[in-house]
């Protein structure tokens, strides 16, 4: 067996390490010149914190209940306000900072009711400061599907221009400061989930909404579609949106726990959907469960059977179900499908004269106490809530809403003032 001659000489290993050498250099000079992707550009430019220090003030009222009035409909919506204004007052506003995509400025909507011969809201901000109350302007934008709405593309490339364009940022900012806003809400709903970076994108605009927001000591908050899992049932509505990357780009979250079912009759909240909101909350941002603000419908759905499958018709409000309820005969109600008492949704199948089944579910005002005070418990039996005081937001304020509910949930939401 013959020795194993030497590798090398030692002339040539430092021929070797000359060429090491020389090569590491040229690989650093081509990174340093190479041009960055966008994917580079936007990773991780969030910086990761804990939820805000300090006490949040989101409320003057007695309650810490945030109701939208809402421009199309802001008659109702004052005369519902005025009746708990007493231990009420705080209130978001829909309606005069709807977003034209296009140019980034804000456009009142079409059809506000609060002023005669104007589409402004200003007169409900002054009205909501009268009474004491904090008034935040919401950020919305059309993309409802209609005729006239915006798509999924351009409010998705509105949050990109958004993310370098001071101007966007700037629009916001001059609104909440001309009509003296005391807060702001991203209420931003329907973006393209497969718009490249777009969670990160929207997550970027938020954070310099924010940051623009501090120095006038604005509360910002933003509105999230409710979500059950990162690809749900909604994730054509709610892809868009990354939970852990917004809980760092706001002072406080809205969670819409609203509009459970859609596809078949059922209610609009209940205990199980709740339980799967705050699971994948804490799964996604629980270091925000103080500062979550719980998004309660007061409106029911209804649908109508086709061909064996339930189509939806639309919302229902309690007045409007309560007449319904008054003026179906009995001999068209399946009883064994309906149920005025139960405990989470009041609902009603019918069949009409022309041989169509119907299925109507709403909530009333023991329906809400009962599903409001068990989440609570639910709530407080939950390690991250702690000692938090308990925060809803209610949509949407008007006549139409159970008219003995507040009575019946306030003691759970009192903030420091009340109790």
């Amino acid at each position: 067996m013959r020795a194993p001659e030497p590798l090398f000489s030692k002339t040539r290993i430092l021929i070797v390490i000359a060429v090491v050498i020389l090569a590491l250099l040229l690989v650093g000079w081509l990174r340093a010149n190479a041009p960055q992707s966008p994917e580079i550009v936007f990773e991780n430019n969030i910086p990761a914190q804990a939820a805000p220090a300090g006490t949040l003030h989101l409320f003057n009222g007695k309650v810490a209940s945030l109701g939208w009035i809402v421009g199309r409909d802001c008659q109702r919506g004052i005369a519902a306000y005025l009746k708990t204004a007493a231990v009420n007052p705080d209130a978001a506003l829909v309606g005069t900072g709807w977003v034209d995509p296009t140019t980034g400025k804000l456009i009142n909507g079409q059809s506000n009711n609060c002023m005669s011969g104007s589409l402004s809201m200003d007169n409900v901000v002054q009205m909501v400061h009268s009474k004491g109350g904090m008034a935040y302007l919401t950020i919305s934008m059309e993309t409802d599907g209609s005729a006239t709405s915006w798509t999924a593309q351009q409010q998705s490339n509105y949050i990109a221009q958004a993310t370098t364009d001071q101007g966007y940022i700037d629009t916001i900012v001059n609104e909440v400061k001309r009509v003296n806003y005391d807060g702001v809400i991203m209420d931003l709903e329907g973006s393209d989930p497969n718009y490249p970076h777009i969670q990160q994108l929207f997550a970027t605009y938020n954070q310099r909404l924010w940051d623009a927001l501090k120095p006038l000591n604005k509360a910002y908050g933003i509105s999230l579609v409710h979500k059950v899992s990162d690809h749900d049932d909604y994730y054509s509505i709610n892809g868009f949106t990354n939970w852990s990357l917004l809980a760092h780009c706001a002072d406080f979250i809205i969670i819409q726990a609203i509009d459970q079912s859609y596809y078949s009759p059922g209610p609009t909240v209940s205990l199980l959907y709740l339980r799967q909101l705050l699971d994948y909350a804490l799964q996604t941002m629980p270091q925000m469960l103080p500062r979550v603000l719980w998004e309660f419908p007061f409106y029911g759905a209804t649908w109508h059977l086709s061909g064996g499958q339930w189509i939806f018709d639309g919302g229902v409000n309690y007045a409007d179900a309560q007449t319904l309820v008054s003026q179906i005969p009995a001999s068209e109600v399946n009883s064994s499908q309906s149920n005025l008492n139960d405990a989470t949704s009041a609902h009603l199948v019918y069949t009409d004269t022309s041989g169509v089944e119907h299925s109507m579910w709403y909530p009333t005002a023991k329906n809400l106490d009962y599903l409001i005070s068990n989440f609570y418990k639910m709530l407080q039996q939950t390690p991250q809530f702690g000692k938090s005081h308990f925060q809803i937001a209610v949509w949407y304020r008007a006549t139409w809403e159970p008219g003995d509910v507040w009575q019946m949930i306030d003691p759970l939401i009192q903030t420091q003032a009340g109790n």
